[in-house]
């Protein structure tokens, strides 16, 4: 009795297994397409679907084979100095690789596979930046142009400071180690003895805050700034008293108060403090704040009845 009631249990399962491995109309329905073959076509695989109930044939483009970002396991990809992900075309999902960034290193990817640590956060550039090398004599930078992402490398001659390059014999201004912020030091790109760029403290620049009231009692502030070079002493018009700028300690300037100052100027081993009145080269030497100021001496000519400086 128990096995007649087995048999009875198990036939019904049986014949709808042997129906559904025989009967494909429904697997069809859902499942009409079989690969059958793949090929390559401009760096992408395009893999090819038959339909067997209507017999067509139907390319299905798969993936870029280009620098294979799609399929490979490594999270950056670097070729030709650009730094490149997978994409695909909006209107027909064609996929293809693009350029979304540079690289600074321009490292080979297989040497990049081997040694990783040549590929770092610090060497990837995002489109509009740039990064300058440690000695600033190149720049690297990452644009975009025609719609393609760009890598140029820009070589500089001059001197490098802070993170920018001075041409030669330019100066400007930085600021001064200390809580004075109205007075900063003047820097100039020279050329050493060897012949190589240097950065040379050359001076001071004096920021003076003024403020005036205006006729309709409003206040107005402005700045006025003036400059002197190393070791030159300052007008005692700007502060009252005779000050000059000087080099404190390595890379710090500060203005120096100088007692008993008299400004004297020296001329062909003349020494003068106001005006010397040089016969032998024709010309009078004003002496202001101990600089020399040359001007023509006057003369009349009878003959021509005009007056030459």
């Amino acid at each position: 009795m128990l096995l007649l009631i087995f048999v009875l249990l198990c036939i019904p399962s049986s014949l709808a297994l042997f129906d559904s491995i025989h009967n494909t109309e429904d697997s069809a329905d859902l499942y009409p397409m079989v690969r059958q073959d793949q090929f390559n076509k401009n760096f992408v695989v395009i893999d090819v679907y038959n339909n067997f109930k209507t017999g067509e044939n139907i390319s299905d483009p798969s993936y870029s084979t280009r620098f294979l970002t799609a399929i490979s396991a490594r999270t950056e990809h670097i070729n030709h100095g650009l730094y490149w992900e997978p994409s695909s075309r909006d209107e027909d999902n064609y996929p293809g690789e693009e350029a979304v960034a540079c690289a600074y290193i321009d490292v080979d990817h297989y040497l990049a596979s081997w040694k990783p640590e040549l590929v770092s956060n610090q060497s990837r550039i995002e489109v509009g930046k740039s990064k300058m090398s440690g000695n600033g004599t190149v720049r690297v930078k990452c644009s975009r142009f025609d719609g393609h992402v760009r890598r140029v490398s820009e070589s500089f001659s001059g001197c490098y400071y802070n993170g920018t390059v001075h041409r030669f014999d330019t100066a400007w201004d930085e600021p001064n180690p200390g809580n004075d912020s109205s007075l900063l030091k003047i820097m100039s790109c020279q050329r050493s003895e060897n012949g190589y760029f240097e950065n040379k403290l050359v001076g001071c620049l004096i920021h003076d805050t003024h403020n005036y009231t205006t006729p309709d009692n409003s206040v107005v502030t402005y700045v006025s700034e003036h400059s002197l070079g190393l070791n030159e002493v300052q007008d005692p018009y700007y502060d009252g008293q005779w000050k000059k700028c000087v080099e404190s300690e390595p890379g710090v300037v500060r203005l120096e108060k100088v007692a008993d100052y008299e400004p004297v100027c020296k001329v062909d081993n003349v020494v003068f403090k106001d005006i010397y009145d040089d016969d032998v080269k024709g010309v009078v030497w004003y002496c202001h704040i101990g600089r020399n100021e040359k001007r023509r001496k006057f003369s009349s000519n009878l003959n021509s009845g005009m007056c030459e400086f």
